[in-house]
């Protein structure tokens, strides 16, 4: 490990190499003896910062620092051979503290000698550095094309095909937990091990595990060196379902000696970054994945400059690291020899920068300027829980995407102009147009806001799902002191929160069923959701009645609240007359296996033996 640093130390400084040699060539043996002293000084000097800090190690940047000190030793050791080692020094730094510049300066009172002139030097080698680097932030800026045309892109002129959920009945769930929620879940779970008061949650990951879609946080040491010393690694990882509200946190015992969290050689960024030569590391730290046996790694995107003049990421030619948490070995993967187990391959921040440039400049730089036409120029919106709030990731057909709308860069506009879904594990971009009228999700937490105002709860994770072929905004209702779930609210995306075409509930079932009525009522059509679930027989214990529209009931030894929709078409005016000790059979969709979850009665299927009349 430290050798890695050493040669990275020694590849930041190979720019003296050059002048050094010739420092040794004109100077005495008591020169030579004091500059080997002070390169060696540098050396350490210059290993100490690498290893703690670590440096960008992308070529643009190892560059700067060789021509740094390959300039700055030049003009030292011009400097030196001019007024120190030439045998006419003292009448060289005489005829040069004689000239134009030296005199104005001593009629301010500032008197400079060839120390002072070495100094200026080396500042003037900074000033070339700096220029050149300039240079590459203009170039960078101004020529975003190929950093553009290094995305994978799949172009779709509709959104047919695009990885939408689409909920067709109640018995599918079309909310994922917000990791504001699960976080807090999380951190309320952590007296779930020993010692658990000197750690802490820092940061989470969605990835696929057993065929679902999970949150997995690391544990991390809190507290800083002294803890770190004294536990030497961390007991675990929560885990927690993504897709069920009522998940609670599975703490998952599997000892960690390399994390980010950890000191000197086991710290895991430090580990990875010793691997990433030509690269930058991508986001703020490494992130947990897990394999099939549960067995966690580190995983960080490595990003490559398209040259050293254009910094743009290269979002082709990217690796993966990949650190096991127990052994501390790192491998890095060319993208498409990714292990299997590894779902988020490129980082939500490396995704971002994509989405963003894909949007701003897929038509060149100039079109997106004022100066030019702004020909389909667009902007992520600003309502995800991932990569700067732009993000959100979903579930589809076993993978991870990440998903954003695409809206105008005129901020009085506020319509959906179309959809990017990244594929985590490929970083392919699959872009589809919206022809329909559908409002931005920041909207759509405005509305939802809105609707339930006096609760003065907050909105977030807009989720875009198509209910009934229509695109429908789901927002999670959080209450802002402590992150609990509170309700859902579901939004026609281009109903614009008019009365019938926005619901509310307190779950994904009931507030679809209310959302499909109200919808059905305003457009003249009626929606009854297809029950598809098993059948259900036994002896009706109470009835309660609500309102006109439904009846509820249960069954003795049973747990279920049942449901029947008296607005739905299939309802017999005989089944209002349902009563205790009726014997009935039925098929019913059930939410969950919780005490009084509801039950959604298939009246198709309904039969009541003690009534007489049959349908």
């Amino acid at each position: 490990m430290l050798s890695y640093f050493a040669l990275i130390t020694l590849v930041k400084l190979s720019g003296l190499l050059i002048p050094f040699i010739w420092f040794l060539w004109i100077s005495n043996r008591r020169w030579r003896y004091w500059g080997t002293i002070a390169v060696i000084a540098l050396f350490v000097v210059s290993y100490i910062n690498t290893y703690f800090n670590l440096p960008d190690l992308a070529y643009p940047s190892l560059i700067d620092g060789w021509l740094l000190w390959l300039i700055a030793g030049f003009v030292v050791v011009a400097v030196l051979r001019r007024f120190v080692f030439n045998p006419n020094a003292v009448k060289e730094r005489a005829v040069s503290e004689d000239n134009y510049f030296s005199r104005l300066l001593r009629s301010f009172g500032i008197t400079v000698g060839w120390i002072g002139r070495l100094i200026g030097a080396a500042v003037a080698a900074i000033f070339v550095v700096v220029i050149l680097s300039s240079v590459a932030s203009v170039v960078t800026s101004m020529n975003p094309k190929p950093a553009v045309n290094s995305i994978k892109t799949d172009m779709n002129n509709s959104t047919d095909g695009a990885p939408m959920p689409v909920i067709k009945n109640s018995a599918e769930t079309p909310v994922v937990n917000a990791p504001q929620t699960v976080s807090t879940d999380m951190n309320n779970s952590l007296n779930s091990f020993k010692n658990s008061n000197v750690y802490d949650l820092n940061h989470m990951r969605v990835q696929m595990y057993d065929g679902k879609m999970v949150y997995v946080a690391p544990v991390e040491f809190s507290g800083g060196f002294w803890r770190y010393i004294h536990y030497q690694k961390v007991p675990g990882y929560f885990m927690t379902n993504a897709t069920d509200k009522n998940a609670d946190p599975k703490f998952v015992a599997k000892s960690m000696r390399y994390t980010p969290s950890a000191y000197f050689n086991r710290d895991a960024d430090r580990r990875i970054n010793a691997y990433s030569m030509g690269y930058t590391m991508v986001g703020d730290t490494s992130q947990l994945e897990v394999d099939n046996n549960g067995t966690p790694y580190y995983v960080r995107t490595l990003a490559k400059p398209i040259s050293y003049f254009n910094r743009n990421y290269d979002f082709k030619h990217y690796k993966v690291a990949v650190l096991n948490t127990v052994s501390g070995k790192v491998k890095v993967y060319s993208p498409n020899k990714v292990p299997k187990f590894v779902d988020v391959a490129a980082t939500p921040e490396l995704v971002q920068k994509e989405v963003s440039m894909f949007g701003r400049y897929r038509h060149g730089f100039w079109n997106a300027t004022s100066f030019g036409g702004h020909n389909d120029v667009m902007k992520p919106t600003k309502a995800g829980t991932e990569g700067g709030n732009t993000l959100t990731p979903y579930a589809y057909k076993g993978r991870i995407y990440y998903f954003t709308g695409m809206t105008s860069v005129n901020s009085h506009q506020s319509s959906i102009l179309g959809y990017a879904f990244v594929d985590a594990r490929t970083n392919t971009l699959h872009y589809y147009r919206e022809h329909g009228n559908v409002m931005t999700p920041e909207r759509a937490i405005s509305y939802a806001q809105q609707d339930i105002n006096p609760q003065n709860y907050k909105g977030t994770l807009p989720l875009l799902y198509r209910i009934n072929g229509d695109p429908t905004w789901v927002v999670s209702m959080l209450d802002r002191d402590n992150n609990s779930f509170m309700k859902f609210v579901y939004l026609l995306a281009d109903g614009n929160n008019q009365s019938g075409t926005y619901a509310i509930g307190d779950d994904a079932q009931s507030t679809l069923e209310i959302f499909q009525q109200r919808v059905g009522a305003k457009t003249g059509t009626t929606v009854e959701p297809k029950v598809t679930g098993k059948t259900i027989s036994g002896t009706v214990e109470r009835v309660v009645k609500p309102d006109d529209k439904q009846i509820l009931f249960i069954l003795k030894g049973d747990s279920h609240v049942y449901r029947m929709d008296t607005s739905a078409k299939t309802f017999q005016p005989i089944d209002q007359f349902i009563q205790a000790g009726d014997k009935v059979s039925f098929k019913a969709t059930a939410s969950d296996k919780n005490q009084l979850a509801t039950a959604n009665v298939g009246l198709e299927t309904y039969k009541n033996q003690s009534i007489k009349t049959q349908k």
